[in-house]
């Protein structure tokens, strides 16, 4: 094969590598990471939320950026950022929230 078809060979070949890894690498990451920012954008106060630490509440109010989360029988209040929400195909869900009793008895 002379050296300018060799060229355009690998122009195709490189030009087609790059649309694989934009189909099936940054296009759905890009359309996953937009959906989670509309979800994070949509809570409201009601709404059962699960945050990045692990922690799951019921949010009692939204101002802006920030969240107040309700958790646990003691209503201890938590006040996070909007962002350490997770969808809630991260949290779970609208699965019921489980109770683990601390206490040990021998």
């Amino acid at each position: 094969m002379p050296q300018t078809e060799m060229i355009w060979v690998n122009a195709v070949l490189l030009a087609a590598l790059l649309a694989v890894l934009y189909f099936f690498f940054l296009r759905p990451d890009k359309r996953a990471r937009r959906e989670k920012e509309q979800a994070q954008r949509e809570v409201k106060a009601g709404d059962q939320v699960s945050i990045r630490a692990g922690i799951h509440g019921t949010v009692t109010a939204v101002n802006g950026d920030l969240i107040l989360i309700e958790t646990g029988k003691a209503r201890t209040e938590l006040e996070v950022l909007r962002s350490a929400v997770l969808p809630p195909e991260e949290s779970g869900g609208k699965k019921r929230i489980r109770t683990i009793s601390l206490n040990r008895e021998e």
